[in-house]
């Protein structure tokens, strides 16, 4: 029931549905891969040189860690290959991708790339292993 009192319409909620795929591209990457910038002295980057190269397939980026390690992080303009909407990009920039922080008396380690991603991104394997095997040690 519209409200009588109410003069202001929200036309942006006014889409087209033949714009969908137009609205939905600036904001996505099928996949992409981006140079990670590694601190390899850090247990979870152990047997790596100074750089990661990881698989991005959304847009999850995490802010600088303050009270934590920030391992593996991207900067302006690390993309190496693939698709990233305008919107995406900037935002896929100087961000945290891997991490670990102390809690309590544990340890959070901050993957936000699947490291494993369909057994075929052998790079994440050594990875993986540092983060069970090694972080919190």
């Amino acid at each position: 029931e519209k409200d009588d009192e109410k003069d202001d319409a929200d036309y942006s909620l006014l889409r087209k549905f033949g714009d969908r795929e137009r609205d939905y591209i600036p904001n996505t990457t099928p996949g992409s891969i981006y140079k990670v910038s590694l601190d390899n002295s850090h247990p979870l980057a152990f047997g790596y040189p100074d750089y990661y190269f990881t698989l991005k397939k959304d847009s999850r980026v995490f802010e600088f860690i303050k009270n934590g390690w920030n391992v593996g992080v991207i900067k302006k303009d690390d993309k190496v290959a693939g698709f990233v909407g305008a919107n995406l990009q900037r935002k896929l920039q100087d961000g945290l991708i891997f991490g670990v922080q102390q809690m309590g008396r544990g340890t959070i380690t901050y993957l936000t790339d699947d490291v494993l991603f369909r057994e075929f991104w052998e790079n994440g394997k050594l990875l993986f292993c540092n983060a069970v095997f090694f972080v919190g040690q």
